[in-house]
């Protein structure tokens, strides 16, 4: 922390503020500071001038009218999964501690505060026969990952999780508590369904769930050397799966750890990975293509289960880790694209990455008409998410050169959009935001920046500037306001 963030904070303004609070405010040198702070992704590291742990939303507003008097940024973790930009002398408002879940089985809705995760909406849902729209993994928080899109193995026959907010409460670059809905304030309402932290702190967030109890999911995983037929096969397949399939052609290296499956434990290889959300005996069918046509698998996970288990077809780390990522929107699976993936993930490529996915698009992932979309409207038929482990410094070298060889060897085949969502610490730059955007959302969004935090109080994201701003620009609210 800097002298003059330091200066900032009068003890006796930050005595005032512990004493509003509900939670507990903390600074460097406290015990809890550190926990406080921490990310889950360990590449991610806050270095905040004061946290704040809210218990509600009440707390979540006397922080942000805080940080307008001493002239801070605001930045905000509930798990810490995704990071845009650190909280670097900033205040941090962790909401973990705010994990309450409500679900109306009659309306089919469902209620959650701002740290709830999606392990929590899910075991309540699937009591009522009901789920939500989680991505991959299920310990991630259900507030940041909706705001940003929520892009999960449902998302073809249901959309993105940003498109079934039903209403949003909101706190204010002011500390005020508004809600946004189609009804009240519908253009936050319409920038909350993608545009990430940059408006306002989500202190509670309503959404509909789906009638889906089980589903077919799994994986087919195949020896490395059958990469191309794999490959081959996925890129004509996929183009007849109906919308209740979301499909992936997966490189998957996993390390031999005894929390792996021993199956799989330090083994490389392709998959075909998916999740069938209708009748099971037809997304057995539609599995059973890929098995006729590609021979056994080396192992076989597909099977019915029920549908809060959806974290089981990525296999998802749970515990805490440093990774890196890239990102890319993929026009079409061709046989150019396919000589490209093979020299980044193939046999002979030497990668040091565990994952290189190629997961399907379209359907109900374009969303409804004038909806706001966090992967520019795109065209792409699939989204490319590579990623790498980074426990050593050697590991994070290793990584990051890779990484730049996937971006460079795939960016021909791309549709030069991205996915909001997936842009993480380096990835996420200012033109790679904007690129997460259509030209008309882009305007849209800047100018609703511009009316609800025109002194970009909330700036450690992935920052949207207000209109006529450059993203770096804007960054210091007036003090004492």
């Amino acid at each position: 922390m800097t002298a003059t963030i330091a200066n900032r904070i009068k003890p006796e303004l930050l005595q005032n503020l512990r004493v509003r609070l509900r939670g507990t405010a903390v600074v460097p040198g406290d015990d809890g500071y550190d926990a406080a702070r921490r990310a889950w992704n360990l590449n991610a590291v806050h270095r905040p001038a004061l946290v704040v742990l809210a218990q509600d939303a009440g707390d979540i507003a006397a922080a942000v009218r805080f940080a307008r008097t001493a002239g801070l940024g605001v930045g905000v973790l509930a798990t810490g999964h995704g990071t845009g930009l650190p909280c670097d002398d900033g205040l941090l408002i962790n909401t973990s501690r705010m994990r309450q879940v409500r679900v109306d089985p009659v309306a089919r809705l469902a209620r959650v505060a701002a740290g709830a995760i999606w392990d929590d909406v899910l075991a309540a849902a699937a009591v009522h026969g009901l789920v939500g729209l989680p991505g991959s993994s299920t310990t991630v928080g259900v507030v940041g990952s909706t705001l940003g899109g929520g892009f999960g193995w449902l998302g073809r026959r249901y959309g993105l999780a940003a498109h079934s907010i039903i209403s949003a409460d909101v706190v204010t670059a002011d500390g005020d508590c508004i809600t946004a809905s189609p009804n009240d304030h519908p253009a936050l309402f319409w920038g909350l369904q993608g545009g990430t932290g940059n408006f306002g702190i989500v202190s509670a967030l309503e959404f509909a769930l789906h009638p889906v109890s089980e589903i077919y999911g799994g994986n087919l995983y195949y020896p490395l050397p059958q990469a191309r037929d794999v490959l081959g096969f996925f890129a004509e397949w996929s183009r007849r799966t109906p919308p209740e399939l979301t499909a992936a052609a997966t490189f998957r290296s996993f390390p031999p750890l005894p929390t792996v499956p021993q199956v799989l434990r330090g083994k490389s290889f392709i998959a075909i990975r998916g999740c069938y959300c209708g009748d099971v005996a037809a997304g057995q069918a539609l599995i059973e293509q890929a098995r006729t046509a590609l021979g056994p698998a080396a192992v076989d996970t597909f099977t019915a289960m029920p549908a809060a288990a959806l974290a089981g077809i990525s296999l998802d780390p749970v515990e805490p880790l440093g990774a890196l990522n890239h990102l890319e929107l993929i026009s079409d699976l061709t046989p150019d694209t396919i000589d490209a993936l093979l020299e980044v993930a193939g046999p002979q490529s030497r990668s040091p990455l565990v994952m290189v996915e190629l997961r399907q698009l379209g359907s109900a992932l374009a969303g409804p008409a004038g909806a706001l979309s966090p992967m520019a409207h795109t065209p792409a038929r699939f989204s490319l998410n590579a990623i790498g482990v980074t426990t050593t410094p050697e590991q994070a070298t290793a990584v990051r050169a890779h990484l730049a060889v996937v971006a460079a060897a795939l960016r021909p085949h791309s549709t030069g959009d991205t996915y909001v969502n997936f842009l993480d610490l380096d990835g996420a730059t200012p033109q790679r935001i904007r690129s997460a955007y259509s030209a008309a959302d882009w305007d849209r969004l800047t100018r609703l920046k511009a009316h609800y935090d025109p002194h970009n109080v909330f700036r450690f994201n992935r920052n949207i500037p207000g209109a006529g701003l450059s993203a770096s620009s804007g960054n210091q609210p007036p003090q004492g306001k």
